[in-house]
């Protein structure tokens, strides 16, 4: 592959790579930030990735970069204050104090999962191509959380 071939391919990418982490919820400078440290930690590898191998590679380090900075953020509070919650979880206004106490309660891996699933409505097999992890683990740990949502939840009324 030519040089000039594989910038515009390598350009093409990172642009829906972009595009895509817009659509997920990071604004343009977060998203065009994520894209530039992609580009560096491909610099950085010491192996040649396959052509084929690029795409998937580009979008799951940005993916990751991307809820790194939404880790960092903190930006779960400002969710739940701006979004409707799942009307199972929450059914008046009142409830979103105790659902805020609730989950502050709980460990952070259980909360990232209840707002990847609920607040950006994202599948199971999403989730798992993310987390690179199996789907039946992430749905075990999906169903914990809920269930440990609901009874903190119950504590807290």
């Amino acid at each position: 592959m030519k040089l000039d071939a594989y910038e515009k391919e390598l350009l093409g990418i990172i642009n829906e790579l972009i595009g895509y982490l817009i659509k997920m919820g990071a604004n343009n400078q977060d998203a065009q930030d994520i894209a530039h440290d992609t580009i560096v930690k491909i610099l950085e590898i010491e192996t040649v990735l396959p052509a084929k191998m690029i795409r998937p590679w580009i979008f799951r380090v940005g993916i990751n970069l991307y809820f790194n900075l939404f880790n960092r953020k903190k930006k779960y509070q400002e969710i739940l204050h701006l979004h409707m919650l799942p009307t199972q979880l929450v059914d008046n206004e009142n409830d979103y104090d105790t659902l805020y106490q609730a989950l502050n309660q709980m460990d952070i891996k259980s909360v990232n999962l209840l707002l990847m699933k609920y607040e950006e409505n994202l599948r199971i097999d999403e989730m798992a191509f993310i987390l690179n992890r199996p789907k039946e683990s992430l749905k075990t740990e999906l169903y914990r959380a809920r269930k440990k949502l609901q009874a903190l939840m119950e504590k807290e009324k």
